[in-house]
């Protein structure tokens, strides 16, 4: 049987192969700081403790004397019961995990207990026991697991999977990972190369991504198990694992974005042709109509229900003509997130007489008058600014009775010009203010004219010039639109 090192006991009798000067050096070993010691006779009642011990069962060394371990440390005992029988039978037990409490008041400690026989002379005299704490060793490495799957939840949440890999062989994956390429369990991807899943065409992409560390998120397309492609987003970064260099990996489905931009570009194209055959297809012939009729008109000789007729197909180009330019108008608006104006200096009450004078031709049963007062000179682009005058002209104009003048006035000032528009005779209810400028709203007119676009357009113009165009309703009855430019236009 090996020897023991113990060559005292609290008899006083010394083994004679310890020599007396060492002593102190082995009372000092026993009271080591950081490793609790007792020395237990053959019925395992502590002979000796030392203060480390001492301190983790929170009692006085001489308090362990003599006492059964089941008394002293009832939580932790019945699990050190088999380890010391091992000890009395002759074994060294080393790095044994034992939990409990030593002491009531300090909670659950995580112990690391060894035990060897104590030998005199062949002789079984007892046991040395040592112990020592790894309660916070325990609890730093249980936080880092917490963090650990903390992060793996975060990684989850934060991409539609991820997995790592080492110069293209992967040594780790999540099961979402493993989902989008159609198996059944990351297993399945560990060990094998990501080269396997990625589009022949798509390879070369992913080797100089790799090859460069590069750590910007990339597009590729991946082969599934079942061979269905699928788009990926790609970002990786260095990592370590497991002690060595490798690379994490996040990936997203991007598929929905594909087939997003894949119906947006479709739409885009459909939009461009559409665009043409309303901007070219159509206005040619509609060019053809226009001619015609005035031709018509300027060869006399046609009787008055002709002439009537001729009059009427005139009108109804000319309506056309303004659908046109709406849809047109309406179109490259939401495209460009406004519309684009050209400033050049003009006067504006010379674009107002022009427009007044057209809507008098075109309703000569109707008053309209125009007044102008102030400075009335500026940059804007004066036929965006005729255009926004008609619109809200043809509004009052049809939707007002034919009896009600229309006063259009201009009065220029410091900051800007203020135009208004009002018809005494048309009434919209004030809760209806806001609606009016949506675009394709209808008027409540019996016979609507054009698509519902021209008080939007006309607040679009007004918006482009860094102006405002307003409603109100007056007391007396009556409905006024007011817009205000600034001399400069806010695209000049």
């Amino acid at each position: 049987m090996p020897q023991s090192l113990l060559h005292w006991l609290p008899d006083g009798a010394s083994m004679p192969a310890a020599p007396e000067e060492s002593r102190p050096f082995l009372g000092a070993l026993l009271n080591a700081a950081g490793c609790g010691v007792a020395l237990l006779d053959r019925e395992l009642r502590p002979l000796w403790v030392n203060a480390a011990l001492a301190t983790l069962s929170g009692q006085e060394p001489r308090a362990h004397v003599g006492r059964p371990l089941a008394e002293l440390w009832p939580q932790v005992a019945p699990a050190l019961s088999p380890l010391l029988a091992r000890a009395l039978s002759g074994e060294d037990v080393a790095e044994a995990a034992v939990s409990g409490a030593l002491a009531p008041s300090s909670g659950e400690r995580h112990l690391r207990v060894g035990m060897s026989p104590a030998l005199h002379g062949g002789v079984l005299q007892g046991v040395v026991l040592w112990v020592r704490d790894e309660t916070e060793r325990v609890r730093e490495e249980q936080r880092v697991r917490e963090r650990e799957a903390h992060m793996r939840s975060l990684a989850d949440v934060a991409c539609d999977g991820h997995f790592v890999h080492d110069g293209g062989t992967i040594l780790d994956a999540n099961r979402a990972a493993a989902h989008l390429l159609g198996l059944s369990s990351p297993s399945q991807m560990v060990g094998r190369n990501l080269a396997e899943w990625v589009a022949p065409e798509f390879r070369q992409t992913v080797l100089t991504a790799m090859s460069r560390g590069v750590e910007t998120p990339y597009e590729v397309v991946c082969v599934r198990h079942d061979g269905q492609r699928l788009p990926l987003e790609v970002l990786a970064r260095d990592v370590t694992w497991e002690g060595r260099r490798a690379r994490l990996a996040a990936i997203w489905d991007i598929s929905s974005r594909k087939a997003a931009e894949e119906r947006a570009s479709r739409t885009e194209h459909f939009r461009d042709q559409l665009l043409g055959v309303i901007g070219t297809d159509l206005r040619t012939p509609l060019q053809s109509i226009q001619l015609s009729t005035g031709a018509l008109q300027r060869l006399g000789g046609l009787e008055e229900s002709q002439r009537r007729l001729v009059g009427h197909m005139a009108q109804a180009a000319r309506r056309m003509e303004r659908m046109i330019h709406e849809l047109l108008d309406f179109t490259r608006e939401r495209l460009a997130g406004g519309l684009v104006v050209r400033p050049e200096p003009g006067v504006m009450d010379l674009v107002l007489e022009r427009v007044v004078e057209e809507r008098r031709l075109a309703h000569p049963g109707r008053t309209i008058e125009l007044e102008s007062e102030g400075d009335l000179r500026g940059r804007w682009d004066t036929p965006r600014l005729a255009q926004l005058a008609d619109n809200l002209l043809g509004s009052v104009l049809q939707h007002g009775p034919e009896d009600a003048p229309v006063l259009v006035r201009l009065a220029g000032a410091v900051g800007g010009v203020t135009l208004s528009v009002q018809n005494d005779g048309l009434v919209v209810p004030a809760e209806e203010h806001a609606a009016l400028f949506e675009p394709f709203r209808r008027g409540r007119a019996t016979s609507p004219d054009g698509l519902g676009l021209g008080l939007y357009i006309a607040r679009q113009i007004a918006l482009a010039h860094g102006g405002r165009l307003t409603v109100e309703s007056r007391a007396g009855g009556g409905v006024r639109f007011i817009v205000w430019l600034p001399r400069e236009a806010s695209g000049s």
